[in-house]
C-alpha cells in the first residue's frame, strides 16, 4: 500500500481552493506565493474571513490574519495593495 503524497493529503483537508492547498499546512498559511497569478487567488481566499461593509479596527485586522500567517503585516500590506482591503484613518474594509 502506497502512502498519499503530501500535497494530495493537503488538497483532501484544505478548505479552500485545491490549487492553494500546497501553501497551507493545518490551516495556516507557509508560504506567500512569488507567483503574482497564485500570490492574487491566494489573497483572494484570504480576504473572504472578512465580511463586506464591516468595519474592522487594526487590531481585530492583525488578529485575524495572525490566525493564517505569522506575517499578518505583510498579508495586510499585500491585500491592501490587491485592492481587496481598503484602509482609511485606521479602520479596513474589504473592498
Amino acid at each position: 500500500m502506497q502512502r498519499p503524497k503530501g500535497n494530495d493529503v493537503r488538497r483532501a483537508t484544505f478548505d479552500g481552493p485545491p490549487e492553494l492547498a500546497a501553501f497551507f499546512r493545518n490551516g495556516r498559511l507557509e508560504t506567500i506565493p512569488a507567483a503574482r497569478e497564485r500570490r492574487q487567488a491566494l489573497l483572494a481566499h484570504v480576504a473572504e474571513r472578512f465580511a463586506t461593509g464591516r468595519e474592522y479596527g487594526e487590531d481585530e485586522v492583525n488578529r485575524i490574519l495572525q490566525g493564517v500567517h505569522a506575517d499578518h503585516a505583510t498579508l495586510r500590506r499585500y491585500l491592501i495593495d490587491a485592492g481587496l482591503l481598503r484602509r482609511d484613518h485606521g479602520v479596513y474594509r474589504r473592498a
